[in-house]
Protein backbone atom coordinates (compact mmCIF):
# COMPACT_ATOMS: atom_id res chain seq x y z
CA UNK A 1 0.00 0.00 0.00
CA UNK A 2 1.25 3.58 -1.13
CA UNK A 3 0.85 6.65 1.03
CA UNK A 4 0.89 9.87 0.39
CA UNK A 5 3.30 12.45 2.78
CA UNK A 6 0.93 15.16 3.87
CA UNK A 7 0.49 18.96 2.18
CA UNK A 8 3.10 20.67 4.61
CA UNK A 9 1.63 24.47 5.20
CA UNK A 10 3.26 26.47 8.78
CA UNK A 11 0.55 27.99 10.59
CA UNK A 12 1.44 31.41 11.47
CA UNK A 13 1.99 30.37 15.05
CA UNK A 14 2.79 34.23 16.13
CA UNK A 15 -1.14 35.22 16.19
CA UNK A 16 -1.89 33.05 19.28
CA UNK A 17 1.48 32.09 19.93
CA UNK A 18 2.63 29.09 22.59
CA UNK A 19 3.71 30.68 25.53
CA UNK A 20 4.51 27.76 27.58
CA UNK A 21 5.21 24.17 27.65
CA UNK A 22 4.65 21.86 30.43
CA UNK A 23 6.57 18.72 30.91
CA UNK A 24 5.46 15.70 33.19
CA UNK A 25 8.02 13.08 33.35
CA UNK A 26 6.58 10.10 35.41
CA UNK A 27 7.75 6.10 36.35
CA UNK A 28 5.21 3.63 35.65
CA UNK A 29 4.87 0.13 37.99
CA UNK A 30 5.07 -2.02 34.57
CA UNK A 31 5.70 -0.82 30.87
CA UNK A 32 2.68 -0.31 29.00
CA UNK A 33 2.43 -3.28 26.89
CA UNK A 34 -1.33 -3.12 26.33
CA UNK A 35 -1.11 0.95 25.75
CA UNK A 36 -3.59 1.46 28.66
CA UNK A 37 -1.43 4.73 29.82
CA UNK A 38 -0.91 6.19 26.37
CA UNK A 39 -4.90 5.55 26.46
CA UNK A 40 -5.94 7.52 29.27
CA UNK A 41 -3.44 10.16 28.32
CA UNK A 42 -5.09 10.77 24.77
CA UNK A 43 -8.25 10.65 26.15
CA UNK A 44 -7.71 13.51 28.51
CA UNK A 45 -5.50 15.84 26.82
CA UNK A 46 -7.60 19.37 26.44
CA UNK A 47 -6.45 22.39 25.03
CA UNK A 48 -5.84 24.12 21.81
CA UNK A 49 -2.97 22.73 20.46
CA UNK A 50 -3.52 19.06 19.81
CA UNK A 51 -2.55 16.20 22.32
CA UNK A 52 1.04 14.87 22.03
CA UNK A 53 1.10 11.08 22.82
CA UNK A 54 2.38 9.74 25.64
CA UNK A 55 6.25 9.67 25.30
CA UNK A 56 8.43 6.53 26.43
CA UNK A 57 12.07 6.60 27.29
CA UNK A 58 14.00 4.81 24.96
CA UNK A 59 16.55 3.71 28.10
CA UNK A 60 13.84 2.38 30.45
CA UNK A 61 10.17 1.65 29.05
CA UNK A 62 9.16 2.20 33.05
CA UNK A 63 10.07 5.99 32.55
CA UNK A 64 7.50 7.86 30.48
CA UNK A 65 6.53 11.61 29.56
CA UNK A 66 3.57 13.92 28.68
CA UNK A 67 4.08 17.53 27.29
CA UNK A 68 1.55 20.24 26.83
CA UNK A 69 1.47 23.18 24.80
CA UNK A 70 -0.23 26.28 26.44
CA UNK A 71 -1.54 29.25 24.94
CA UNK A 72 -2.23 32.35 26.65
CA UNK A 73 -5.55 31.87 29.23
CA UNK A 74 -4.75 27.66 29.60
CA UNK A 75 -3.69 26.88 32.93
CA UNK A 76 -0.48 25.02 33.88
CA UNK A 77 -1.69 23.59 36.86
CA UNK A 78 -1.74 19.51 36.53
CA UNK A 79 -4.88 17.59 34.67
CA UNK A 80 -6.49 16.11 37.97
CA UNK A 81 -8.40 13.98 36.12
CA UNK A 82 -5.18 12.36 33.79
CA UNK A 83 -3.69 11.94 36.90
CA UNK A 84 -6.01 10.26 39.04
CA UNK A 85 -6.79 7.98 35.88
CA UNK A 86 -3.10 6.85 35.54
CA UNK A 87 -2.52 6.86 39.46
CA UNK A 88 -3.15 2.76 39.45
CA UNK A 89 -0.25 2.47 37.00
CA UNK A 90 2.04 5.20 37.97
CA UNK A 91 4.69 3.99 40.68
CA UNK A 92 5.85 7.97 41.10
CA UNK A 93 5.72 11.19 39.70
CA UNK A 94 8.25 13.84 38.93
CA UNK A 95 7.62 17.89 39.58
CA UNK A 96 6.56 19.29 36.31
CA UNK A 97 9.10 21.27 34.57
CA UNK A 98 8.20 24.68 32.86
CA UNK A 99 9.84 25.59 29.78
CA UNK A 100 9.86 28.97 27.85
CA UNK A 101 8.79 28.43 23.93
CA UNK A 102 12.83 29.42 21.69
CA UNK A 103 11.08 27.60 18.46
CA UNK A 104 7.06 26.54 18.04
CA UNK A 105 6.99 25.22 14.33
CA UNK A 106 4.13 22.90 13.02
CA UNK A 107 2.69 22.27 9.78
CA UNK A 108 -1.43 22.33 9.66
CA UNK A 109 -0.81 17.86 9.47
CA UNK A 110 -0.49 16.93 12.84
CA UNK A 111 2.79 14.30 12.92
CA UNK A 112 2.20 10.78 13.64
CA UNK A 113 5.83 10.05 15.20
CA UNK A 114 7.48 11.97 18.38
CA UNK A 115 10.93 12.13 19.69
CA UNK A 116 11.53 14.08 22.68
CA UNK A 117 15.18 14.84 24.53
CA UNK A 118 15.45 16.78 27.40
CA UNK A 119 18.64 17.88 29.64
CA UNK A 120 19.78 20.38 32.32
CA UNK A 121 22.79 20.56 31.27
CA UNK A 122 24.16 23.67 28.79
CA UNK A 123 23.63 27.52 29.49
CA UNK A 124 20.98 29.19 27.51
CA UNK A 125 21.95 32.63 27.39
CA UNK A 126 19.20 34.86 29.02
CA UNK A 127 20.01 37.86 26.64
CA UNK A 128 19.30 36.16 23.40
CA UNK A 129 15.98 37.15 21.57
CA UNK A 130 13.69 33.65 21.07
CA UNK A 131 14.49 32.34 17.41
CA UNK A 132 11.81 33.08 14.66
CA UNK A 133 12.35 30.89 11.81
CA UNK A 134 11.15 32.42 7.75
CA UNK A 135 8.81 30.23 6.54
CA UNK A 136 10.82 29.25 3.55
CA UNK A 137 13.38 27.76 5.49
CA UNK A 138 11.40 25.22 7.55
CA UNK A 139 9.25 24.45 4.86
CA UNK A 140 12.46 23.55 2.62
CA UNK A 141 13.33 21.42 5.52
CA UNK A 142 9.64 19.76 6.55
CA UNK A 143 9.44 18.61 3.20
CA UNK A 144 13.16 16.89 2.62
CA UNK A 145 12.70 14.86 6.35
CA UNK A 146 9.11 15.00 6.56
CA UNK A 147 9.36 17.07 9.80
CA UNK A 148 5.93 18.53 10.67
CA UNK A 149 6.74 19.85 14.44
CA UNK A 150 9.74 21.56 15.78
CA UNK A 151 9.53 23.18 19.66
CA UNK A 152 12.48 23.87 21.49
CA UNK A 153 11.76 25.24 25.02
CA UNK A 154 14.42 26.79 27.74
CA UNK A 155 13.52 26.46 31.40
CA UNK A 156 11.67 28.88 32.95
CA UNK A 157 13.86 30.02 36.17
CA UNK A 158 17.32 28.51 35.81
CA UNK A 159 19.67 29.20 32.79
CA UNK A 160 20.67 25.82 32.74
CA UNK A 161 18.64 23.14 30.14
CA UNK A 162 16.99 22.43 27.59
CA UNK A 163 14.01 20.65 25.87
CA UNK A 164 13.81 20.05 22.00
CA UNK A 165 10.38 17.53 20.64
CA UNK A 166 10.61 16.51 17.02
CA UNK A 167 7.37 15.48 15.43
CA UNK A 168 7.74 13.65 12.10
CA UNK A 169 5.15 11.52 9.95
CA UNK A 170 7.17 8.11 10.10
CA UNK A 171 5.26 5.12 11.23
CA UNK A 172 5.84 5.10 15.19
CA UNK A 173 6.49 1.15 14.88
CA UNK A 174 9.57 1.48 12.40
CA UNK A 175 10.71 4.47 14.59
CA UNK A 176 10.60 2.42 17.31
CA UNK A 177 12.27 -0.65 15.19
CA UNK A 178 15.33 1.81 14.51
CA UNK A 179 16.97 2.92 17.27
CA UNK A 180 20.20 3.14 16.10
CA UNK A 181 19.48 6.93 15.09
CA UNK A 182 19.41 7.59 19.20
CA UNK A 183 23.11 7.52 20.85
CA UNK A 184 22.15 6.11 23.83
CA UNK A 185 25.51 5.78 25.56
CA UNK A 186 25.73 9.41 24.64
CA UNK A 187 22.65 10.03 26.26
CA UNK A 188 22.94 8.03 29.36
CA UNK A 189 26.72 9.53 29.67
CA UNK A 190 25.81 13.09 29.04
CA UNK A 191 23.06 13.12 30.85
CA UNK A 192 19.99 13.77 27.95
CA UNK A 193 16.63 11.73 28.52
CA UNK A 194 15.05 10.98 25.40
CA UNK A 195 11.83 9.57 24.87
CA UNK A 196 9.88 8.49 21.56
CA UNK A 197 6.12 7.85 21.13
CA UNK A 198 5.54 4.18 21.13
CA UNK A 199 2.94 2.54 19.06
CA UNK A 200 -0.93 2.21 19.62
Amino acid sequence: MTGTQPTVRLQDMRADAIRLLVLEEFRLRDPDVDGAAARIVAACSTGIEPAVPLLTSIDDRCDVATLRALHSGESSEGDVVQRAALAPLVSSWATPKHYGPRITERSQGWPSSFRLAVTESGINEVSDPAVTLGNDSVRDEAASRAVGLLWIGAPVGTHGGLLILLGSYDDPVTVRSNRSNWPLPLSRDLGVRIYENSPS
